[in-house]
């Protein structure tokens, strides 16, 4: 049975937001590109005063996921995203250690590269992504060949409180020398909520086919708490469920 507590420090990007100006600018934050302005400036229509650069924005996640099933494995997880106006741009990796029936569980370690773009119109939010996983681990446990990635994100804004989610994604699975891989597709549905400004509740179920074939869909529920300590630092704490067949194995 899969069961997952999974923490995450070091700044988390928010997904649910009603009209908010930190700045009190005029401009809302969901498009200000600057920020931080004083409240004595005078900003054009993208938050920033006249002379002023925005250079993007740098977000550094750290964390690790802890099995709390049948198996004693850690994952560690790093991510970077690099944001500008519209545009992100993120680079992901993770990192197992512990045991498996006993034995040693090897990571990965693969990297992925994705590219995605965010449209917000009125209570509705659109993010649209393509990526790919470039094969740097041990071929041992992961495919050992490039794959290909597409995702879409939708959210609806219910009230300032309440959001509906849903997300949908895509994977060109390449083949290794000795296995051919499927294509997989995944879907998931879920909640979000904002008790207070700082702090993020989010409920998702999750469906996945596998990359194998006679393998049954990887089913999912999970909770996050999400809690930002101002602008600059954030904790994530989140528990996941498994709750197709191979996960009770």
């Amino acid at each position: 049975m899969i069961q997952k507590q999974a923490l995450l420090l070091l700044v988390v990007a928010l997904q649910l937001n009603a009209f908010e100006d930190s700045d009190i600018d005029g401009v809302a934050d969901a498009n200000d590109l600057c920020p931080n302005s004083s409240f004595e400036d005078i900003v054009d229509e993208d938050g920033c005063v006249e002379g002023e650069y925005y250079w993007g924005e740098v977000l550094l996640s750290v964390g690790v996921d802890y099995n709390i099933d049948d198996t004693t494995t850690n994952d560690y997880n790093f991510l970077i995203d690099y944001n500008y106006d519209q545009w992100g741009l993120s680079l992901y990796t993770s990192s197992q250690s512990g045991d498996i029936n006993n034995s040693t569980s090897k990571s990965a370690e693969d990297l992925y590269l994705a590219i995605e773009y965010t449209l917000n119109q009125n209570a509705f939010s659109t993010k649209l992504g393509i990526g790919a996983k470039i094969a740097t681990g041990d071929e041992a446990v992961s495919t050992g060949e490039n794959d290909y990635f597409g995702t879409l994100k939708l959210s609806y804004l219910l009230n300032e409180k309440i959001a509906l989610l849903s997300q949908f994604d895509y994977t060109l699975t390449s083949d290794s020398s000795d296995i051919d891989y499927k294509n997989s597709f995944g879907y998931g549905l879920g909640l979000g909520y904002l008790p207070i400004e700082a702090w993020y509740i989010s409920l998702l179920y999750q469906n996945s086919t596998s990359i194998y074939r006679d393998t049954d869909d990887y089913r999912s529920i999970s909770i996050t708490n999400s809690y930002s300590f101002g602008n600059k630092i954030s904790a994530t704490l989140g528990y996941t469920r498994g709750l197709d067949a191979l996960s009770y194995d």
